[in-house]
């Protein structure tokens, strides 16, 4: 994807805040005072606003994508999903990190089973590679767990909590625009025992307890806006890809219909 890519004379990422990732991160001392997961928001949320207009997420929340694209999009997070979730359990004895370690809000099983559904098949889903945008979120991700692996909460802050918000409504939306039954929206369907916005508040709480177990809070948030980034650059890869897939040859034949749409 090219970053200087022009569409109506205008940059894509025209709006997209300069890449200092440490500029307005704020010393360790002041995280604490005000709470990483607070420090998290404030920080990210100039790069939120540039997410929700991205690429392939914005046609899905305005109705105009496609179950192929919904697919591809799929195919390379269960990537990035896979590397974090195995970095986390690498560091569940970390004081720090091991707080985010959460089975229960793991979604690379949920994943394989929505592209199964999408593509007919886990093994048809998997034979197709990662786009380039999706394998570079993958080395970041592995990169952020080498050491004492700190750097992976500003990557579960940015994808878990986000699941465990905004995924709801583009469930929804998925469901109203593409036809996709539950079995292709297990991505947002979590299995915990109390009410998603009383977990997210155990979330934060824990995110906020992991800046007290290290020196390096300041790297979170720092990874966390990398992270942000990355995701913005696979949205609107897999939104080029799927518009032109005589110049994308990953992008593989997804069923028009099938067990997961209702068309």
């Amino acid at each position: 994807m090219s970053q200087h890519d022009e569409r109506g004379g205008r940059s894509r990422h025209h709006d997209e805040p300069a890449r200092d990732e440490t500029a307005s991160v704020p010393a360790p001392e002041e995280i604490r005072r005000i709470g990483l997961a607070n420090a998290l928001r404030e920080v990210t949320a100039p790069l939120h606003r540039v997410a929700e207009r991205a690429g392939v997420i914005s046609d899905i929340v305005r109705g105009r994508s496609s179950r192929a694209a919904y697919a591809l999009l799929l195919r390379n997070l269960y990537a990035v999903y896979d590397a974090l979730e195995a970095g986390l359990e690498r560091h569940r004895d970390s004081p720090a990190v091991g707080r985010l370690a959460r089975p229960e809000v793991y979604r690379a099983e949920a994943l394989r089973r929505d592209l199964a559904t999408l593509y007919g098949g886990i093994d048809v889903a998997l034979a197709v590679p990662l786009l380039p945008a999706g394998a570079e979120y993958v080395d970041a991700v592995i990169d952020a767990g080498a050491g004492d692996g700190v750097r992976l909460i500003g990557h579960a802050y940015t994808r878990y909590l986000g699941d465990l918000s905004g995924g709801q409504t583009v469930s929804r939306v998925l469901a109203q625009t593409l036809g996709l039954a539950p079995d292709a929206r297990h991505l947002y369907a979590f299995d915990v025992v109390e009410p998603l916005d009383a977990y997210k508040e155990r979330y934060r709480d824990a995110i906020d307890q992991a800046a007290h177990e290290t020196e390096r809070p300041d790297a979170i948030l720092a990874e966390a806006m990398r992270a942000f980034r990355l995701n913005v650059a696979l949205f609107w890869a897999v939104k080029d890809a799927t518009e032109a897939p005589d110049t994308a040859p990953t992008v593989a034949a997804v069923p028009s219909s099938g067990t997961g749409a209702h068309q």
